[in-house]
């Protein structure tokens, strides 16, 4: 029976500690260690400092890059949408002087034409992905800046030839995000 009983012992205690721990010689840390942890932390937050200046830096510089793209580039008023097909004609900045008052006129009207087809399209439009979104609101941001200068200069042909290029984008990206959505039903 105290076989018996020691086995029983002996199981329990293989149980509580089936790696055999209890048996390992004791050791003593180094006095010193915590030097070394604080050095490699103190390295791991820089990296990650170093890491997110870089990251933000991009975003700057990439923003900064459309900006720049979307409002120095070349007006492209013979690129209409489909639903106003007459409209080229009607105006292009590079035909008149800057002060020619017709031609500021007719990008007038150009431009308040733009501005009900966008709303007749906005009423159908579908939901927008968040990057048509982003790019939209850049788009009237811009629109908008562009509105500021011609408070103080209602007769440039230029600014307003910028309007009418900025309001032409935007039907676009409806109209890209439409043909989107068409053909993700069309795939189900």
């Amino acid at each position: 029976m105290k076989i018996e009983l020691n086995s029983k012992v002996h199981q329990m205690q293989v149980e509580r500690d089936p790696l055999n721990l209890g048996n390992l010689p004791s050791l003593d840390p180094p006095a010193d260690g915590w030097p070394v942890v604080e050095a490699a932390l103190i390295e791991h937050s820089e990296k990650k400092r170093i890491w997110r200046s870089t990251a933000a830096s991009l975003a700057l510089v990439a923003t900064i890059v459309l900006v720049m793209g979307l409002t120095l580039r070349h007006p492209r008023l013979t690129e209409l949408a489909p639903e106003t097909p007459g409209l080229a004609q009607q105006a292009a900045p590079d035909a008149a002087p800057a002060g020619d008052e017709p031609a500021v006129e007719s990008l007038i009207a150009l431009s308040q034409r733009l501005e009900v087809q966008l709303r007749r399209i906005r009423s159908d439009a579908p939901l927008m992905s968040a990057s048509s979104v982003v790019y939209q609101v850049e788009l009237q941001d811009l629109v908008a800046q562009v509105d500021e200068e011609l408070s103080v200069e209602p007769d440039s042909a230029e600014l307003w030839g910028q309007r009418v290029n900025l309001l032409l984008d935007l039907p676009r990206l409806y109209r890209n995000e439409l043909r989107r959505e068409s053909a993700r039903i069309a795939s189900l």
